[in-house]
């Protein structure tokens, strides 16, 4: 989704920028302004989209299980006190309150990365690396007072290095491995859909006003 945004807002920017710069007010320069800020509006829905899936994934819609809630907190205790990856990382419990039905847990890690460098003499060299990885997982487990139980489950991270999303397959392990301990599920609510846009940004106004008050400045000097 960001790689057809990234495409189609650089397309939109090529062409609208050459068409306002060259077409409309005869300078090729004064189009760049405009064509990026029409750039940014064709990439906007494909980023906003990305942003919401990526908003869903880390911070999930809560999932009502066939458990009671004294189950559920023990199962998901139990699962993170027992896991392990790669060469025995596991999560570290911070807080487990049986009370208000939270729990909270971290996980470091590293991970072995191969970088490309280039010498005094412009040949390329790779070397391995050691980044850090480190998630933590705020878990609240609720009691419906029907005999089920509500899980609701948000996640951050965050990583060395370039790829952003390093800890993603941990993630998606987790919540999958937390579904199958406590069994079949339903939403709680039904979630908004993600193809749903919400209002533009304020900065992407500013731009845009910034942009018809930088077309209309070219226009009146064009006509004069």
């Amino acid at each position: 989704m960001v790689i057809l945004g990234i495409a189609l807002g650089f397309s939109a920017f090529c062409f609208f920028g050459a068409l306002i710069g060259e077409t409309i007010l005869h300078k090729g320069e004064a189009g760049l302004f405009p064509g990026l800020v029409i750039g940014i509006w064709v990439a906007w829905p494909c980023f906003h989209a990305w942003l919401m899936e990526r908003r869903i994934f880390l911070h999930p819609h809560p999932r009502e299980y066939e458990v009671p809630a004294k189950i559920a907190f023990a199962n998901i205790r139990d699962f993170l006190a027992e896991v392990t990856y790669n060469f025995g990382d596991k999560w570290r419990v911070v807080t487990a309150d049986t009370q208000s039905g939270r729990i909270v847990a971290n996980l470091t890690f590293t991970d072995e990365v191969v970088r490309c460098e280039a010498d005094a003499k412009g040949q390329v060299h790779t070397r391995k690396e050691r980044v850090q990885r480190f998630i933590t997982l705020d878990a609240l487990v609720g009691d419906t007072g029907r005999g089920t139980t509500t899980v609701k489950l948000d996640f951050t991270s965050k990583a060395d290095g370039s790829n952003l999303f390093a800890c993603d397959s941990i993630i998606s392990n987790c919540q999958k491995a937390i579904s199958a301990q406590l069994g079949g599920f339903k939403l709680v609510d039904s979630p908004a859909p993600v193809s749903k846009l919400s209002a533009p940004p304020w900065w992407l106004l500013i731009l845009s006003a910034l942009a018809l008050i930088n077309l209309y400045s070219g226009i009146v000097k064009g006509v004069s």
